[in-house]
């Protein structure tokens, strides 16, 4: 069985687990001040690249300006500190809270572009924030900096380094225990799937632009706490601190250490800082050594270290899925779709053309015609991908013509792709998941601190999650990655993440492509027990045996337009359909049909 959904995790909980305890003890057995000065640093730099992890290498949001959101905590803490005379504890939230709206104003310009103008918005906010940083000298002090940045204290008692170093340490194994949650909650999944498959992520009810927002502000609240902490380990901080190289040292990191790996952070920031620092005393040497390890890295390790690590880990851990009873799919309320005179055009060519389909709840429509015919079109007018320039769609009486994609899928309007839409790196079962993004009632606190409601809906999920893969006969691949399954069994997967999240209209774009005649009879009976179950189905197919046993009404397309409309063996016998579409041959229709 392939890896599942918290495959190999175990092992490295573990592993990392021990790793902070031995950390943990270090100060009791090392009394070297600039020992624990480089320790603390390497907390400091580690608890950055944790929270940009978190927005580039899980969230695919890649920021080349990172070091102004440090630059910010640092500067809150210093002058709060230093000008205000405010203690440590008071101004550290001050510097979290800041960075986090320093984040949002970064962030929020950036969210209608494409991702590398997203990242050369983050560097130009960087840009402008070391110019303020040296030209507002009555608030900054310029060039100078801030000097003098005292130590934390508790009434009377001054922090030692010793004392920073394990507040630094216990901050970062908070973030990266809360972090842990996230990544493997239904945040995680979404922010996966805006990584590397958008379209899935909207077609399932997440909201892209708050799935960004979010990721970016709990990026720049590690980026906030870890200034503040840079601050004091250094007591003077200057404009010069937060250049561009700071930057790209973050971004380095996280690349070296795998970008998308939860430790990947603390594995690249030990092999990018603390690694060179171990190597000082090899004077001439140093470069040479590291920039070999560098080259052997890079040539055995091209998904970074913790990458490389993870194929260990998915060969030596064994994944077993909890038992669950098959059950059918729960009876739902199916929905009444009208869609009256739809119009699309790009550029001055008509893609659809005052198309109108009437499908009653719990009914099967299909959509057929010639390639370039205008069904896919269509259903991504229906589901908002494309508005609509004309016309109307309406659910059980509603307009839902102006409506989000995300919000029409929330509101029980599910549908699958042309080509399947599954996210790789996830596996099966997590990609089923992604289709419950919208119905999970746990808030991100419960979820970040892994309560126990949130553990109950977890496992509650996971349960249902399992039904539907043993309902659509993948079970046995729940726990392999979806980019490892074959064509046929990614829709199906497709099929059942869209019924998990319990639709009342179903939309099937063409799942009978590339599947086996054995395949084509088990998705038959598949969509006849959808069907059953009262939900709304509109299909657009090429198989036209398939249509013919399954849909109660067809609408065949041409050029855009209804070209002929009725149940199947009306349809099929038409003459215009015959000589437009079928070549002139007549597909069989079963005599007797009985429609659920």
């Amino acid at each position: 069985m392939g890896r599942s959904l918290l495959s190999g995790t175990r092992l490295e909980s573990r592993l990392v687990g021990a790793f902070f305890i031995a950390l943990a003890l270090m100060p009791i057995f090392v009394r070297d001040d600039y020992v624990l000065f480089i320790g603390t640093q390497l907390w400091v730099y580690f608890a950055v690249a944790l929270g940009l992890n978190f927005l580039t290498g899980f969230g695919g949001q890649t920021s080349i300006g990172h070091g102004a959101l440090v630059a910010i905590g640092a500067y809150i803490t210093a002058l709060g500190m230093v000008d205000y005379h405010l203690s440590f504890w008071t101004v550290l939230p001050l510097a979290v809270v800041g960075t986090a709206l320093g984040g949002a104003l970064m962030a929020i310009p950036a969210f209608r572009v494409s991702t590398w103008y997203f990242a050369l918005i983050t560097l130009a906010f960087a840009t402008v924030l070391q110019g303020l940083l040296v030209e507002w000298q009555g608030l900054t002090h310029g060039f100078a900096g801030v000097t003098g940045i005292p130590m934390p204290r508790i009434g009377a008692y001054e922090f030692t380094s010793r004392d920073l170093y394990w507040l630094v340490l216990g901050f970062c194994a908070l973030g990266l225990f809360l972090m842990h949650n996230l990544v493997h909650s239904r945040y995680g999944r979404a922010l996966q799937a805006l990584r590397d498959n958008p379209l899935a992520a909207l077609g399932n009810g997440v909201s892209l632009v708050r799935l960004k927002l979010f990721a970016f502000v709990w990026s720049a609240l590690m980026a906030g706490a870890a200034g503040a902490f840079f601050a004091v380990q250094k007591t003077v901080i200057t404009p010069e601190d937060f250049s561009g190289d700071m930057s790209m040292f973050f971004l380095l990191v996280i690349v070296l250490g795998g970008l998308g790996r939860l430790h990947g952070a603390l594995l690249g920031t030990i092999a990018f800082f603390l690694l060179p620092e171990l190597l000082q005393s090899l004077q001439s040497w140093r470069m040479l050594i590291y920039g070999a390890a560098l080259l052997v890295l890079i040539r055995f390790m091209p998904e970074g270290i913790a990458g490389g690590l993870a194929r260990f880990w998915k060969k030596a851990s064994v994944v077993t899925l909890p038992v669950v009873e098959q059950e059918p799919i729960p009876r739902l309320k199916g929905a009444h779709l009208q869609v009256q005179n739809v119009k699309k055009r790009f550029g001055g060519v008509f893609a659809l053309r005052d198309v109108s389909i009437d499908v009653p709840a719990g009914h099967i429509h299909a959509i057929v015609g010639p390639n370039g015919s205008g069904k896919t079109t269509l259903l991504n007018v229906i589901t908002r991908f494309y508005p609509a320039d004309g016309g109307s769609v309406r659910v059980d009486g509603a307009d839902v013509g102006r409506l989000a994609p995300e919000r029409l899928a929330r509101s029980g309007i599910r549908r699958t792709f042309q080509t399947p839409k599954l996210v790789p790196g996830l596996s099966v079962i997590e990609n089923v998941m992604l289709g419950a993004y919208a119905s999970q009632s746990t808030n991100l606190a419960q979820v970040a601190l892994d309560l126990p409601s949130a553990r109950r809906e977890r496992e509650q999920l996971t349960a249902e999650a399992l039904r539907y893969l043993s309902f659509v006969g993948l079970r046995d691949v729940a726990g392999t990655d979806a980019g490892e399954v074959p064509h046929g069994q990614q829709r199906l997967a497709e099929i059942a993440r869209a019924l998990v999240g319990r639709p009342q209209l179903l939309l099937l774009d063409e799942p009978a492509a590339g599947l086996s005649m054995t395949e084509l009879d088990g998705l038959c009976r598949l969509i006849e027990a959808i069907s059953k179950s009262g939900t709304t189905v509109l299909i657009v197919e090429h198989h036209l045996d398939l249509v013919a046993k399954l849909a109660t009404a067809v609408t065949v397309l041409d050029q855009g337009a209804v070209l002929a409309e009725g149940p199947p063996d009306v349809v099929f016998r038409n003459k215009q359909v015959l000589s437009a579409y079928m070549g002139g041959r007549a597909v069989d229709v079963e005599p007797e049909k009985k429609i659920a």
